[in-house]
């Protein structure tokens, strides 16, 4: 299923069990009309990709993004604790963090929502997990670090590539630190894209998953670590106490932000781009839409800081920016 019935699903969910309803029987109408979850939903993705039973697939998904082969492949992986804390700046916590057999450091993150702070972000974390995988002693020497994210947004619109590797170097393109890379990978670009020729192992995993959301999966061997994940990736996996829980943890403002938000922009833009039809409406209406979503925005806000919600989640659930976050903190001080 998509993102969209995956919330819906789980909203249903939700009413029933507050309303003393079947939930057995509601999680069964579901499993009837959809055979897999949405693989990048936040929780889903980290207990398919962030299980040790599942290392073995991580493992490919890895080498397929950082683009692996021969003897630099990863062949083994230790989960690590994904929050970095620090003295004088916020506790960071990732969707997974791994470590190979050398002890570098890998960061996977799913970025659903851009905003002004985006790349600042990216860089803050990459500066945490450095420090945080840094062998004890005095010395400056620093592991590898290889920070991925998968986003849902373009952050290259200009670039016809979908995956970008970021490193430190000068004005002449020389590298000058090769131990921190940042890759970047535009999931949207390359499922709208003429990419049909392209074979590559990553290629495969994002044809692989994009049908799994879709409900239409693709045709791989099942012995290998894509068949794998389609097994994984069953609806009927997912035990019952999971399913509730994630419902009741999805507030009615989460669900908005995750589809009614999404479809009144969608509708909006399509509106405003008619030729000619309606533009004066189609303005209007956005405008209406854009003030009521955020004036919910900024309460949900107001709701998940007095809960002590991360900041991240706060920003990535009501689509607000930092500044804004951090000036509704200071109001309820």
């Amino acid at each position: 299923m998509n993102r969209e019935q995956y919330a819906e699903m789980l909203r249903t969910i939700s009413e029933v069990h507050k309303a003393g309803g079947d939930i057995h029987k509601c999680i069964k109408e579901y499993r009837k009309k959809y055979k897999y979850v949405y693989i990048y939903n936040d929780s889903i993705f980290k207990m398919l990709f962030g299980n040790p039973n599942n290392m073995r697939m991580t493992a490919s998904f890895l080498n397929a993004i950082l683009k692996l082969d021969g003897g630099d492949c990863i062949d083994n992986l230790t989960f690590v604790n994904p929050a970095v804390d620090g003295a004088f700046v916020k506790t960071t916590t990732s969707d997974i963090v791994a470590e190979n057999k050398r002890l570098e450091r890998i960061v996977l993150e799913v970025q659903h929502v851009e905003d002004e702070t985006y790349s600042d972000r990216l860089v803050f974390y990459t500066a945490k997990h450095t420090i945080a995988s840094k062998p004890r002693g005095d010395s400056y020497w620093l592991r590898d670090l290889n920070l991925i994210s998968l986003q849902m947004f373009n952050g290259f619109p200009n670039s016809k590539n979908y995956r970008h590797s970021i490193r430190l170097k000068n004005q002449d393109n020389e590298e000058f630190f090769k131990k921190q890379t940042v890759t970047l990978v535009e999931i949207p670009k390359f499922l709208k894209g003429d990419y049909a020729s392209d074979e590559s192992l990553l290629a495969q995993w994002l044809r692989v998953i994009d049908g799994l959301n879709n409900e239409i999966p693709v045709a791989v061997p099942e012995e290998s670590m894509l068949g794998l994940l389609q097994k994984k990736a069953e609806l009927s996996i997912f035990t019952e106490e999971f399913l509730v829980s994630e419902a009741m943890a999805m507030s009615d403002r989460q669900y908005e932000m995750y589809v009614e938000k999404k479809h009144a922009r969608k509708e909006g833009l399509e509106e405003g781009r008619a030729e000619g039809r309606a533009e004066g409406r189609a303005e209007g209406r956005a405008e209406g839409l854009a003030e009521g979503a955020n004036t919910k925005a900024r309460e949900m806000a107001k709701k998940m800081l007095q809960k002590n919600k991360p900041l991240e989640e706060i920003i990535e659930f009501t689509e607000l920016s930092e500044t804004e976050v951090l000036s509704i903190k200071a109001s309820l001080a």
